[in-house]
C-alpha cells in the first residue's frame, strides 16, 4: 500500500454506503475471479480510479485460490469453447494447460502456453468474470436494501 502513497488515505476509499459497497464488490469479484499474478494491485490501482471501498475490494481477490482456481479455469475454458465455438478440452489437456500456467507464472514468464488456449481461456474467463461480478453486485444492492427495509420495520414496531 505504500507505493500508492497518499492517495490511499482517501476518505471515500473507506466510505461505507450501498454504491461504494456494492461497487467495490464489483471490481473486488471482477479482478478476484481473474487468476493472475498481483491482481491485488489491479484491485487498487481500479478502486483509485473509481474511489469505492478498498477494503471489502481487497477482499474479493481472495476468490481466486488453491481451492477455487481448477473450478474457475474450468468454467473459463467451457465460456471460451462456447463463445469460439469450440470442442471443450477433455481432463488432460486441462492438466497440461495448469502445469503450463504455474510454470509460467513461478518461471516468471518464463514458460511456453498454447496461444489457441490462451484465447479460449482469456475470453471465458473475462466473460466469466463480468458475469459473477454483475450477479455479486446485484445480490448486494439487493440484500442492502431489504436490510434498510427490515431496519425500518423493526424502528416502526418499536414505536
Amino acid at each position: 500500500m505504500k507505493i500508492f502513497g497518499e492517495r490511499t488515505l482517501n476518505p471515500l476509499l473507506w466510505y461505507v454506503n450501498r454504491k461504494s459497497i456494492s461497487k467495490a464488490v464489483f471490481i473486488g469479484t471482477f479482478w478476484g475471479m481473474m487468476p493472475l499474478p498481483f491482481h491485488s494491485i489491479l484491485i487498487v490501482l481500479t478502486v483509485l480510479l473509481f474511489e469505492v471501498n478498498l477494503p471489502v475490494s481487497l477482499c474479493l481477490a481472495w476468490l481466486t485460490n488453491p481451492f477455487t482456481l481448477v473450478p474457475i479455469l474450468y468454467l473459463g475454458f467451457w465460456l471460451g469453447s462456447k463463445i469460439f465455438q469450440v470442442n471443450m478440452i477433455d481432463q488432460d489437456m486441462m492438466l497440461g494447460v495448469l502445469h503450463q500456467i504455474s510454470h509460467a507464472i513461478t518461471h516468471f514468464g518464463h514458460g511456453h502456453i498454447d496461444l489457441s488456449l490462451a484465447k479460449i481461456l482469456l475470453s471465458g474467463l473475462i466473460l466469466e468474470a463480468f458475469i459473477f461480478a454483475i450477479v455479486f453486485f446485484v445480490i448486494t444492492r439487493l440484500l442492502w436494501r431489504w436490510n434498510i427495509i427490515q431496519h425500518h420495520k423493526r424502528r416502526r414496531n418499536f414505536q
